[in-house]
C-alpha cells in the first residue's frame, strides 16, 4: 500500500467536526480474502482459508467474519495474495497463511493457521503484502522485506529468499510502501517514487522495461501522495489530485482508454480531485474527495466479473462511477485486489463487490454468483467505539486512523480535547485549532500536506494531554 515537498509551500487543512460514530473499522484485502479491525481492536476475516490466512487455526473458507486467534492491540491490517499482516500498537508484526517462500517473516517456510510474530522488527507503523512477499515501514523511514525474491523485490542486491526481514538498502526518509505479485513500490517523503523487483510489464514505470534488484529512482514522478501495486500495474497520486498509471494493461487498468502496455507513467486523464487509488490484481479503484468511488480494468469472464461495481459485466479501460448501493455518506477508503473491491463508508459501514465463491464479500453466503453491484458486508464486527474510562487521555484512548495516511485521517478521543495543535519533525508548528471541546469525533482534512513525519498535539487548557505520531505519505 503518497506527497509534496519537505517544506510547505501551502497548508489549506480544515477540521470538520463528524457524528458521535465511529469510522476507525480499518479494512484490507487479501488475494480472495478480506481483513477488518474490530472494535476492541482484534481482527476478524473471511472469504478463502486454504493456507490459514484467516488466521482463525484452520483451513476452511468463511462466509462471514471469523476473529483472528490471539491477536489484540491491531492497529494496521494487510493482505498479501495467500497470507495476513497485522501491525500492533507495539510496533511489533504477526502474520498467517501461506509461506513456502518466507512471507511471513518468522524464521521457517511451513504456513501457519494462527498468526506468528515477525522476528525482528521493532517500531512498525506500515506492513504491505505482495504476491509471496511482505514489506515493512519502520518509523525511522527505513524498510524491511522478506518472502520471495525472485526478481528481486526485496530490495537487498540479491535473488535469494529470506525467510526472515532484510534491510531494503539504500532507503531513506520512506512515508508509505507498497507491494505488487513480484515487485515492491517505495515512497520518500520528498515524493519521489523508488522501485525494485519485476518489471517485465514496466510497472516501475520509469520508461524501460528493466528489472533491478535494488530500488531505482523513477524519473519523472515528482510530487507524489500515495503509490499502490496490483498483479503488474502500479498507481500513483499527485498532490493535485491527477492520477499516474503504468505496467500492464490487457483489460484497461491503467484507465487511460487503451489496452497498451505503458512502461512510463502517464496521467489517467478523466480522473481530478483523487485522494487514494488502489491496484487490484487486474483492476484498479479511485477514491475522490466527495466520497465518491471510480474503477477500471477487468470487470468480466464469469469468475472474474462484477468488481468495478458498476452494474455490468463489461470491462472498463476509462474508470466508471461504482454505483452508490449504500445511498447516502461517502466513502473514506477503498479496497482491491484480484476479484472483489471494498468500500469503507464514514458510518462504518462495509460494502463489497466481485466474487463471492470463497465468502470474500462477507454477507453471510457463498455463492457462484458474483456482485456486480456493492453489497453490505454485514456480518463482520463493529466499527472502531471507544469509552470513556479515565478523567485524562492516556496513550491508548487516542486513535488517528488511518496512520500512516493521507488526504483524511480521523482522530477519535474519549476525552475532551480544548485545542489541537500539529507540528513538523524539527518543531514548526503548521496547524492549530482551538475551541474544540464536546468532540470526539475529528476529521482532518491533510490533503495538502506534504508527505513526511508529523506531530498532533491534543491539548486541554495549554496541558498537553498527549503527543501521538502522524505519517503523513
Amino acid at each position: 500500500m503518497k506527497k509534496k515537498n519537505t517544506l510547505f509551500s501551502i497548508l489549506i487543512s480544515s477540521l470538520v467536526i463528524i457524528s458521535n460514530q465511529s469510522i476507525a473499522q480499518r479494512m484490507a484485502a487479501g488475494g480472495r480474502h478480506s481483513l477488518t479491525i474490530c472494535s476492541d481492536s482484534t481482527v476478524e476475516a473471511w472469504g478463502y482459508n486454504g493456507y490459514g490466512q484467516l488466521g482463525n487455526g484452520n483451513i476452511v473458507e468463511q462466509h462471514s467474519g471469523t476473529q483472528i486467534i490471539g491477536l489484540k492491540s491491531v492497529v494496521q491490517v494487510a493482505g498479501g495474495l495467500f497470507h495476513s499482516l497485522f501491525v500492533k500498537s507495539d510496533g511489533t508484526v504477526w502474520s498467517c497463511g501461506r509461506n513456502p517462500l518466507g512471507s511471513l517473516g518468522d524464521g521457517t517456510n511451513s504456513d501457519k493457521t494462527i498468526p506468528v510474530q515477525v522476528l525482528g522488527l521493532t517500531d512498525i507503523i506500515q506492513a504491505a503484502g505482495g504476491g509471496e512477499h511482505s514489506l515493512f515501514l519502520k518509523s525511522d523511514g527505513t524498510v524491511w522485506a522478506c518472502g520471495n525474491n525472485s526478481s528481486g523485490q526485496l530490495g537487498d542486491g540479491t535473488n535469494t529468499n529470506k525467510n526472515t526481514p532484510v534491510q531494503v538498502i539504500n532507503l531513506i526518509d520512506i512515508v508509505q510502501v507498497a507491494a505488487g505479485a513480484e515487485f515492491s513500490l517505495f515512497l520518500k517523503s520528498d515524493g519521489t517514487v523508488w522501485a525494485c523487483g519485476h518489471n517485465g510489464y514496466g510497472q516501475f514505470g520509469s520508461g524501460t522495461n528493466s528489472s533491478s534488484k535494488v530500488p531505482v529512482l523513477i524519473s519523472g514522478l515528482s510530487d507524489i501522495i500515495q503509490i499502490t501495486g496490483g498483479e503488474w500495474h502500479s498507481l500513483f497520486v499527485k498532490n493535485d489530485g491527477s492520477v499516474f498509471s503504468s505496467g500492464r494493461n490487457q483489460f484497461g487498468q491503467l484507465g487511460d482508454g487503451t489496452t497498451r502496455d505503458k512502461n512510463k507513467a502517464e496521467l489517467i486523464p478523466t480522473l481530478t480531485g483523487i485522494i487514494q487509488a488502489e491496484a487490484g490484481g487486474i483492476h484498479s479503484v479511485f477514491l475522490k474527495n466527495d466520497g465518491s468511488v471510480w474503477s477500471c480494468g477487468l470487470n468480466s469472464g464469469g469468475n472474474n466479473d462484477g468488481q468495478l461495481g458498476d452494474g455490468t459485466a463489461v470491462d472498463r479501460p476509462i474508470p466508471v462511477q461504482v454505483i452508490s448501493s449504500w445511498g447516502g455518506g461517502k466513502i473514506v477508503r477503498a479496497e482491491a485486489t484480484r476479484e472483489h473491491s471494498l468500500f469503507l463508508k464514514s458510518d462504518g459501514e462495509l460494502w463489497a463487490t466481485g466474487r463471492n465463491n470463497y465468502g470474500q464479500l462477507g454477507y453471510g453466503a457463498f455463492t457462484t454468483l458474483n456482485s456486480s453491484t456493492p453489497v453490505l458486508s454485514k456480518t463482520v464486527c463493529n466499527t472502531l467505539q471507544t469509552t470513556i474510562k479515565e478523567t485524562r487521555l492516556s496513550k491508548n484512548e487516542i486513535q488517528l486512523f488511518p496512520n500512516p495516511g493521507h488526504g483524511v485521517i480521523y482522530l477519535e478521543a474519549t476525552k475532551d480535547i480544548s485545542h489541537i495543535e500539529i507540528v513538523d519533525k524539527i518543531g514548526k508548528k503548521v496547524y492549530s485549532h482551538a475551541n474544540i471541546h464536546q468532540n470526539k469525533f475529528i476529521e482532518l482534512s491533510l490533503v495538502h500536506l506534504p508527505s513526511g513525519i508529523y506531530f498532533l498535539k491534543m491539548m486541554d487548557s495549554n496541558l498537553n494531554l498527549s503527543t501521538k505520531k502522524l505519517m503523513i505519505f
